[in-house]
Protein backbone atom coordinates (compact mmCIF):
# COMPACT_ATOMS: atom_id res chain seq x y z
CA UNK A 1 0.00 0.00 0.00
CA UNK A 2 3.26 2.54 0.92
CA UNK A 3 4.18 1.67 -2.61
CA UNK A 4 0.82 2.01 -4.28
CA UNK A 5 0.10 5.50 -3.32
CA UNK A 6 3.17 7.26 -4.55
CA UNK A 7 2.67 5.79 -7.95
CA UNK A 8 -0.68 7.70 -7.63
CA UNK A 9 0.19 10.46 -6.92
CA UNK A 10 2.65 10.78 -9.53
CA UNK A 11 -0.13 9.59 -12.14
CA UNK A 12 -2.68 12.55 -11.06
CA UNK A 13 0.23 14.91 -11.15
CA UNK A 14 1.27 13.97 -14.97
CA UNK A 15 -2.69 14.24 -15.91
CA UNK A 16 -2.46 17.40 -14.36
CA UNK A 17 0.70 18.92 -16.16
CA UNK A 18 -0.74 17.84 -19.46
CA UNK A 19 -4.30 19.83 -19.14
CA UNK A 20 -2.31 22.97 -18.92
CA UNK A 21 -1.02 22.93 -22.59
CA UNK A 22 -2.51 24.87 -25.23
CA UNK A 23 -2.23 29.00 -24.43
CA UNK A 24 -3.24 31.47 -26.76
CA UNK A 25 -5.88 28.82 -28.29
CA UNK A 26 -10.06 28.81 -28.59
CA UNK A 27 -9.66 24.98 -27.34
CA UNK A 28 -12.41 22.43 -28.52
CA UNK A 29 -13.05 20.08 -26.52
CA UNK A 30 -12.90 16.15 -26.78
CA UNK A 31 -11.05 16.79 -29.84
CA UNK A 32 -10.27 13.46 -31.93
CA UNK A 33 -8.58 12.85 -35.48
CA UNK A 34 -11.23 12.28 -37.74
CA UNK A 35 -10.92 8.67 -39.57
CA UNK A 36 -12.87 10.00 -42.52
CA UNK A 37 -10.25 12.46 -42.70
CA UNK A 38 -7.01 10.57 -42.07
CA UNK A 39 -7.52 6.47 -42.59
CA UNK A 40 -7.87 6.67 -46.68
CA UNK A 41 -4.87 9.55 -46.86
CA UNK A 42 -2.20 7.79 -44.46
CA UNK A 43 -0.90 6.35 -48.10
CA UNK A 44 -1.41 9.70 -49.86
CA UNK A 45 1.19 10.29 -52.67
CA UNK A 46 2.99 13.71 -53.52
CA UNK A 47 1.67 16.89 -52.19
CA UNK A 48 0.83 19.77 -54.59
CA UNK A 49 3.49 22.53 -54.78
CA UNK A 50 2.16 25.63 -54.91
CA UNK A 51 3.84 28.81 -56.67
CA UNK A 52 2.30 31.97 -58.31
CA UNK A 53 3.43 34.68 -61.27
CA UNK A 54 4.89 38.05 -58.98
CA UNK A 55 5.60 39.96 -62.46
CA UNK A 56 8.24 38.30 -64.37
CA UNK A 57 9.55 35.83 -61.67
CA UNK A 58 7.76 32.87 -59.97
CA UNK A 59 7.77 32.80 -55.95
CA UNK A 60 7.74 29.03 -54.85
CA UNK A 61 5.39 28.74 -51.89
CA UNK A 62 6.40 24.98 -51.36
CA UNK A 63 3.06 22.28 -49.97
CA UNK A 64 0.91 23.04 -47.32
CA UNK A 65 1.88 23.94 -43.54
CA UNK A 66 0.59 21.14 -41.85
CA UNK A 67 -0.56 22.67 -38.25
CA UNK A 68 -2.42 25.49 -39.24
CA UNK A 69 -5.39 26.91 -42.28
CA UNK A 70 -7.39 29.98 -42.33
CA UNK A 71 -10.45 30.40 -42.76
CA UNK A 72 -13.64 32.92 -42.60
CA UNK A 73 -16.64 32.49 -40.77
CA UNK A 74 -20.62 33.29 -42.43
CA UNK A 75 -21.47 36.72 -41.21
CA UNK A 76 -23.37 37.28 -38.15
CA UNK A 77 -21.87 34.42 -36.14
CA UNK A 78 -21.22 34.52 -32.30
CA UNK A 79 -17.63 33.17 -30.75
CA UNK A 80 -19.79 30.19 -29.19
CA UNK A 81 -21.48 29.55 -32.94
CA UNK A 82 -18.10 29.66 -34.11
CA UNK A 83 -16.64 27.02 -31.68
CA UNK A 84 -19.88 24.60 -32.30
CA UNK A 85 -19.48 24.72 -35.78
CA UNK A 86 -15.45 24.00 -35.83
CA UNK A 87 -16.16 21.09 -32.91
CA UNK A 88 -17.72 18.58 -35.92
CA UNK A 89 -14.22 18.59 -37.55
CA UNK A 90 -12.15 16.59 -35.47
CA UNK A 91 -8.43 17.54 -37.08
CA UNK A 92 -9.48 21.37 -36.30
CA UNK A 93 -7.73 22.39 -32.19
CA UNK A 94 -9.65 25.78 -32.19
CA UNK A 95 -8.82 29.42 -33.37
CA UNK A 96 -5.73 30.56 -33.08
CA UNK A 97 -5.86 34.36 -33.98
CA UNK A 98 -8.03 36.33 -35.96
CA UNK A 99 -7.29 39.26 -38.41
CA UNK A 100 -9.56 42.13 -40.00
CA UNK A 101 -9.49 42.16 -43.97
CA UNK A 102 -11.53 44.26 -46.47
CA UNK A 103 -13.78 41.61 -47.05
CA UNK A 104 -14.04 40.88 -43.15
CA UNK A 105 -12.58 38.82 -40.38
CA UNK A 106 -9.99 36.00 -41.08
CA UNK A 107 -9.41 32.81 -38.47
CA UNK A 108 -6.35 30.94 -38.14
CA UNK A 109 -7.36 27.46 -36.85
CA UNK A 110 -4.78 24.75 -35.55
CA UNK A 111 -5.15 21.27 -36.60
CA UNK A 112 -4.26 18.45 -34.98
CA UNK A 113 -0.34 17.43 -34.60
CA UNK A 114 0.71 14.51 -37.13
CA UNK A 115 -0.93 15.42 -40.46
CA UNK A 116 1.15 15.09 -43.69
CA UNK A 117 0.55 17.71 -46.04
CA UNK A 118 -1.82 15.59 -48.41
CA UNK A 119 -3.77 15.81 -45.22
CA UNK A 120 -3.93 19.36 -44.48
CA UNK A 121 -5.21 19.84 -48.01
CA UNK A 122 -8.27 17.57 -47.06
CA UNK A 123 -9.02 19.54 -44.14
CA UNK A 124 -9.01 22.76 -46.44
CA UNK A 125 -11.90 20.67 -48.53
CA UNK A 126 -13.65 19.42 -45.59
CA UNK A 127 -13.92 23.21 -43.93
CA UNK A 128 -14.87 24.36 -47.27
CA UNK A 129 -18.07 21.85 -46.88
CA UNK A 130 -19.07 23.32 -44.13
CA UNK A 131 -22.20 25.73 -44.26
CA UNK A 132 -21.04 28.00 -41.49
CA UNK A 133 -17.64 28.75 -43.47
CA UNK A 134 -17.93 30.81 -46.84
CA UNK A 135 -13.93 30.75 -46.97
CA UNK A 136 -11.28 28.29 -46.17
CA UNK A 137 -7.23 28.52 -47.36
CA UNK A 138 -4.29 26.84 -46.98
CA UNK A 139 -1.43 28.23 -44.88
CA UNK A 140 2.77 28.05 -45.85
CA UNK A 141 6.05 28.23 -44.09
CA UNK A 142 8.13 31.29 -45.89
CA UNK A 143 11.46 32.53 -44.95
CA UNK A 144 12.43 32.05 -40.86
CA UNK A 145 9.67 29.50 -40.38
CA UNK A 146 6.92 31.86 -40.62
CA UNK A 147 3.26 30.89 -41.30
CA UNK A 148 1.14 32.65 -43.43
CA UNK A 149 -2.18 31.99 -44.46
CA UNK A 150 -3.86 32.42 -48.22
CA UNK A 151 -7.11 35.13 -47.90
CA UNK A 152 -9.66 35.40 -50.12
CA UNK A 153 -8.81 38.61 -51.25
CA UNK A 154 -6.48 39.56 -54.47
CA UNK A 155 -4.90 42.91 -55.18
CA UNK A 156 -4.69 43.90 -58.41
CA UNK A 157 -3.30 47.11 -60.40
CA UNK A 158 -4.82 47.56 -64.25
CA UNK A 159 -4.37 50.49 -66.42
CA UNK A 160 -7.43 51.85 -68.64
CA UNK A 161 -7.28 48.78 -71.01
CA UNK A 162 -6.62 46.22 -68.18
CA UNK A 163 -10.28 47.17 -66.09
CA UNK A 164 -12.17 45.08 -68.53
CA UNK A 165 -10.01 42.34 -68.88
CA UNK A 166 -10.41 42.64 -64.85
CA UNK A 167 -13.87 42.09 -64.84
CA UNK A 168 -14.37 39.69 -67.47
CA UNK A 169 -11.71 37.49 -65.06
CA UNK A 170 -13.62 38.26 -62.54
CA UNK A 171 -16.96 36.98 -63.61
CA UNK A 172 -15.46 33.96 -64.73
CA UNK A 173 -13.89 33.12 -61.49
CA UNK A 174 -17.22 34.06 -60.12
CA UNK A 175 -15.18 36.17 -57.80
CA UNK A 176 -16.49 40.12 -56.61
CA UNK A 177 -14.43 43.42 -57.51
CA UNK A 178 -14.05 46.43 -55.43
CA UNK A 179 -12.58 49.90 -55.90
CA UNK A 180 -10.49 51.57 -57.00
CA UNK A 181 -9.17 51.66 -53.88
CA UNK A 182 -6.49 53.59 -55.39
CA UNK A 183 -4.96 54.90 -58.32
CA UNK A 184 -5.60 51.81 -60.78
CA UNK A 185 -5.60 49.57 -57.39
CA UNK A 186 -9.01 46.88 -57.15
CA UNK A 187 -9.35 44.59 -54.45
CA UNK A 188 -10.65 41.19 -55.85
CA UNK A 189 -12.79 38.62 -53.48
CA UNK A 190 -12.66 34.90 -54.13
CA UNK A 191 -14.87 32.53 -51.11
CA UNK A 192 -15.69 29.36 -51.63
CA UNK A 193 -17.54 29.49 -54.46
CA UNK A 194 -15.14 30.75 -56.26
CA UNK A 195 -13.53 28.58 -59.08
CA UNK A 196 -10.72 28.91 -58.20
CA UNK A 197 -8.01 30.14 -55.25
CA UNK A 198 -6.14 33.26 -54.97
CA UNK A 199 -3.02 32.00 -56.39
CA UNK A 200 -4.84 30.59 -59.45
CA UNK A 201 -6.63 33.87 -59.95
CA UNK A 202 -3.37 35.87 -59.40
CA UNK A 203 -1.45 32.85 -62.03
CA UNK A 204 -4.18 34.06 -64.46
CA UNK A 205 -4.78 37.52 -64.32
CA UNK A 206 -0.54 38.00 -64.69
CA UNK A 207 -0.99 36.95 -68.40
CA UNK A 208 -3.07 39.58 -69.76
CA UNK A 209 -2.18 42.73 -71.03
CA UNK A 210 -3.21 46.01 -68.99
CA UNK A 211 -2.63 44.48 -65.57
CA UNK A 212 0.12 46.02 -64.54
CA UNK A 213 0.29 43.78 -61.52
CA UNK A 214 -1.62 41.18 -59.29
CA UNK A 215 -0.68 40.02 -55.74
CA UNK A 216 -2.45 37.07 -53.16
CA UNK A 217 -3.10 38.60 -49.94
CA UNK A 218 -1.24 36.73 -46.83
CA UNK A 219 -2.18 36.64 -43.90
CA UNK A 220 0.33 36.60 -40.76
CA UNK A 221 -0.25 33.28 -38.41
CA UNK A 222 0.94 33.71 -34.50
Amino acid sequence: MKTILPLLIIILTVFAGTGCRQENVSPIRNVRFDPKLLNPLKIANNCTNYSYKAGRSLRHLGTVHTGQVVVAFRDGMTDAQRTEALSKHGFVTGILSQRASQSGMMYTLGLVSGLNCAQAEQAVRELTKDKAIVYAGPMFLVEGGQAVGLSNEVLVRADATGIAVLQQKVKDFNGKISGPLGADTYMVQLNKQAKGNALDFVNVLNQEAGILNASPDFMLAP
